[in-house]
């Protein structure tokens, strides 16, 4: 009798474990299933507010910067040796068109002896601006924006660079430090002129249009589309003393006509075509390069690769480039160089001598290297027929793949 209990009692325990487990499998496997779902759901909701997060930030980095105003301001960004070299500009410079950077290579520099900054109401300003429309004014104006002239110097030796930088890096970190005021401000400078700091000019034009201030344009008098800037930035100033009214003039030239790149009469050869005030441009000499801010994506950084042989191929993939911006690199006749010293830095074998692996210009573009290492004048331009240059009038295939550059390959890119 007890063993038939004890079997009785087995199986009993057999069978109800035998039902749990049948009942309790299912359960298991429905409760590991659902955890699964959860995990899949929250992990969806992380990934989607992670996206959409990424988007937003995105979008709101885009908007931030679309939403910089470009201001009618311009940034002389020069190379000096010595305070001998920056104190030549101390009449110069904050004026009431342009800003200053100085960087310093061989000594420290201070800006002591420069005026005080001042405040200004500053317009806003792009290529379709009108020629006649005020862009500059001491007097509160409510669509206009409030600043302050600046001067700003970088010392190399401050910097405790590894290596002693070259013209190249040196004008890399000038754009860098202008960039990084830029985001500062919540402002952009109109136009980025960058040039040694021995360069000394004349402009004759000056005087001419402040004998004559008629302004009566026939259709081929040239240098009073610019006049009515230029006349307006001399009532601005007081104590013109020479070089100021140069630069004040080189400022309405590049306001009213709109390269995308200018330069200057003296750093090219003479005018080609004489009696006009500008003509279009290929190979121009670095010493004085004014670069319209949409434009500098294009064009810089300048490339370091070819440094140890020669500073001069640096310039020469910076005209390279420039095939992203054809017809719109400009020469004005209005300012003349006048002295210029020559420094000895590395100058060996042939700067066009440019490696094919950077990508420097659309495929299509590649045939006119040549060309543009010999070329020097490439037109005449009628300025009552250019309209100015703007991002618009810039290829696509340059726009999406050439307006970036990796420093330590200089491969360029797109950075769309």
């Amino acid at each position: 009798m007890m063993a038939d209990d004890e079997h009785s009692f087995r199986r009993n325990n057999s069978e109800q474990n035998l039902i749990f487990k049948y009942r309790f499998t299912p359960t298991y496997r429905r409760l590991c299933l659902f955890i699964i779902v959860i995990i899949f759901i929250c992990i969806s909701l992380l990934n989607y507010n992670s996206i959409f997060k990424y988007k937003e930030n995105l979008s709101l980095k885009l908007t931030i910067n679309s939403s910089i105003p470009t201001l009618a301001r311009i940034l002389y960004l020069f190379i000096c040796e010595n305070q001998a070299e920056v104190d030549a500009y101390i009449q110069i410079f904050p004026s009431v068109t342009a800003d200053a950077i100085f960087y310093c290579w061989r000594e420290n520099c201070n800006s002591s002896s420069f005026h005080s900054s001042f405040h200004l109401y500053i317009n806003t300003w792009s290529s379709k601006t009108k020629r006649n429309e005020k862009l500059i004014s001491f007097q509160p104006i409510s669509s206009f924006h409030y600043i302050q002239s600046r001067i700003f110097i970088v010392n190399e030796k401050e910097l405790n660079p590894k290596q002693k930088l070259t013209w190249t890096t040196a004008r890399n970190k000038l754009y860098e430090v202008a960039l990084d005021e830029e985001r500062n401000q919540n402002w952009r400078w109109s136009y980025y002129t960058f040039a040694d700091g021995d360069v000394h000019v004349a402009c004759p034009l000056a005087e001419q249009l402040l004998t004559n201030k008629t302004i009566v344009d026939y259709g081929n008098n040239e240098e009073y589309l610019l006049a009515p800037h230029f006349y307006s930035f001399i009532n601005l100033t007081h104590n013109l003393t020479g070089e100021d009214k140069c630069f004040l003039l080189h400022d309405a030239f590049l306001f009213s006509i709109s390269p995308a790149v200018g330069t200057i009469t003296g750093s090219n050869g003479p005018m080609a075509f004489p009696g006009l005030l500008t003509q279009v441009l290929y190979h121009i000499d670095a010493l004085f390069n004014a670069i319209h801010r949409d434009a500098l994506p294009f064009l810089l950084p300048y490339c370091p690769r070819y440094d140890a042989q020669s500073w001069w191929t640096s310039q020469a993939i910076f005209v390279y480039r420039s095939l992203c911006l054809y017809g719109h690199v400009i020469g004005f006749d209005g300012i003349h160089l006048v002295t210029r010293k020559h420094r000895a830095y590395p100058r060996a074998g042939n700067p066009w001598a440019i490696d094919n692996d950077m990508n420097l210009v659309p495929d299509y573009l590649l045939r006119l290297k040549n060309y543009m290492q010999q070329s020097r004048f490439v037109s005449a331009l009628v300025l009552h027929n250019y309209a100015g240059w703007n991002l618009e009038l810039t290829s696509e295939t340059c726009r999406s793949n050439h307006t970036a550059m990796k420093l330590d390959t200089c491969l360029v890119y797109g950075n769309s």
